[in-house]
């Protein structure tokens, strides 16, 4: 066990990968990263891994369309499927999702506006008598968690079995991190602990507005390989959301988020109502697929603020915080990561904006 580093990062999940990752590109060299179970053991473990640009805010539509160009540079170690998303909607989302693709449109990205007859073309498994239209991504798609923060991870010294028990702070000032193999001093400490990061936050004067929530997915079989046509998918009128997953396909549903008292105790199993509604959207968007079976269920923890963006923020000298990503980190990881790591070793983001996503919007 070491006794002294550089900097340390709380947190093995894909966020803190990325900052370490992009601390190496920078020329960092003497950065740990450590977590109480082993690399991308937590909640990125269970995302769904979609990588799509069509989202409200124009600020992290940036940090998104930034890390998709990463994700399609890395194709292979994060095993990015650049499949295409397809975001559809009925009459009375139509305004909002339009909204949407205009936004894109003026950001200079990709967003390209299907009648009910193009997405039928587009997917012919796809039913449309309910639908006016939709916005599509070409090259948006989804990675693979795991391989993604097993790649991003590859450059730096991780520490697993390894509980943080509390960050040290002496007058204003972080001195390193007391964990239970004994003390590791530091002069910089980033908290990326996910749900736990408040856990372990230690600056009372300014609290992170995180409320951890149940959050569940399911995965159904493919009966004949269908859909052939494989897209990431959302849809408005039903909630349903979507990819393939090899033999499996990943099948979300808009739920009812549970909140929870600690980010260790809940329950673990998906209820069989979700089951069945997630089903019920799945067949009712795409007849074809009434054969599809349950097969597993995945049910996580999701750490929300009020508005629903996270926090990424330095709090005092020596400590930043990357937490409260609503569900939606993983698609802007390599963006925050790397402006993260300008901010640590630069004294502020020099890539990418993050001012949006600062604490004090919440002061």
């Amino acid at each position: 066990m070491i006794s002294s580093a550089g900097l340390v990062v709380v947190g093995a999940g894909v966020m803190g990968a990325s900052l370490a990752y992009h601390l190496a590109e920078l020329g960092e060299k003497d950065v740990v990263v450590l977590d109480r179970g082993s690399l991308c053991s937590g909640e990125t473990a269970k995302s769904g891994g979609f990588v799509q640009t069509h989202w409200s805010s124009p600020h992290e539509v940036r940090l998104i369309a930034w890390s998709r160009e990463f994700f399609r540079a890395h194709a292979e170690p994060c095993g990015y499927v650049s499949a295409g998303y397809l975001h559809v909607t009925g009459s009375e989302r139509e305004a909002a999702v339009r909204e949407v693709h205009e936004m894109l449109l003026s950001l200079g990205l990709e967003s390209s506006w299907l009648t009910p007859r193009e997405l039928k073309k587009l997917q012919p498994l796809l039913r449309v008598d309910d639908l006016v239209g939709g916005a599509y991504e070409q090259s948006s798609g989804w990675a693979d968690p795991l391989a993604t923060t097993r790649f991003l991870a590859s450059r730096a010294r991780v520490l697993e079995g390894v509980r943080v028990l509390q960050i040290a702070v002496r007058e204003g000032r972080v001195l390193g991190v007391e964990t239970d193999r004994g003390f590791i001093s530091s002069p910089r400490v980033v908290l990326c602990a996910g749900p736990w990061s408040v856990g372990l936050h230690p600056c009372p004067e300014r609290p992170l507005p995180l409320l951890n929530k149940r959050g569940q997915v399911s995965y159904f079989s493919r009966p004949g390989g269908l859909p052939r046509r494989e897209l990431g998918f959302y849809d408005e009128v039903t909630g349903l959301y979507s990819h393939p997953d090899g033999q499996e396909m990943l099948v979300g549903l808009d739920w009812h988020f549970e909140p929870l008292y600690g980010p260790d105790r809940y329950d673990r199993e998906v209820d069989p109502d979700y089951a069945q509604a997630s089903q019920a959207a799945l067949v009712r968007r795409f007849p074809s697929l009434a054969g599809s079976s349950w097969l597993r269920g995945v049910v996580g923890v999701y750490d929300f603020t009020p508005d629903g963006h996270p926090v990424v923020d330095r709090l005092l000298e020596g400590l930043w915080v990357a937490a409260g990503f609503s569900g939606a980190g993983f698609k802007s990881a390599p963006a925050l990561g790397l402006g993260l790591a300008e901010w640590v070793l630069h004294g502020a983001p020099r890539s990418v904006n993050l001012d949006f996503l600062k604490l004090e919007r919440f002061e």
